[in-house]
């Protein structure tokens, strides 16, 4: 049973990706949306897609911040010629307008981010969605009780027009802050530099 238990944890731990120390903020890709970086960028725009204007610059700023700190020239959706009033309730905002936009502004790619619900998932399996474990049976710890919520982020490469990397970040009792937005954006910060597409983790 022991066993099965520590072979059950090893095999949840690898989908999770990468992940902190404490394992509240954790970091997975989507390896089938996600390459290496053949050089490092030069320059972000950072597009968090949300109705509400005063969480989409709290987001903005967290990763604005996250990713000057290791060095990478950035641009919010603010700084985006003629793309303030873009889609700004869309459900996705990656259209030929924004693209454009960002290309004026002198990046080569842009961050997609995704904000959670105000609700944090609870309970009924939500962390197991996110993993892609299976529920028949249900094994019942605390991956799938405790307070979750979920951010999506997408990085899309203006000179290829593809999608370079993508992943979830899974967070651990939200407290529904800007703090969040600031962990998440640490995490992944930390992906992209793994994955080449900054130079370091930031400082």
């Amino acid at each position: 049973m022991i066993v099965r238990a520590l072979a059950f944890v090893a095999i949840v731990l690898a989908a999770a990706g990468c992940a902190t120390t404490d394992n509240r903020v954790v970091l997975r890709e989507f390896e089938q949306s996600s390459n290496r970086a053949t050089r490092p960028l030069a320059k972000i725009a950072i597009v968090t897609i949300d109705a509400d204007a005063a969480r989409r610059k709290a987001w903005d700023d967290a990763f604005a911040v996250r990713l000057a700190s290791a060095g990478v020239p950035v641009t919010t959706r603010d700084g985006l010629p003629g793309a303030v009033a873009t889609d700004v309730g869309a459900v996705t905002v990656d259209g030929a307008a924004v693209i454009e936009a960002a290309r004026r502004a002198g990046a080569d790619a842009i961050l997609f981010v995704q904000p959670p619900s105000d609700k944090p998932i609870v309970k009924s399996g939500g962390m197991y969605r996110w993993l892609g474990a299976r529920s028949d049976p249900d094994p019942r710890t605390d991956l799938d009780t405790t307070p979750s919520s979920v951010t999506e982020v997408r990085l899309y490469a203006i000179d290829t027009t593809k999608e370079a990397w993508r992943a979830l970040v899974v967070v651990n009792y939200p407290s529904g802050t800007a703090a969040d937005a600031s962990d998440v954006a640490a995490s992944v910060v930390n992906g992209m530099a793994k994955r080449g597409f900054i130079r370091a983790s930031p400082r």
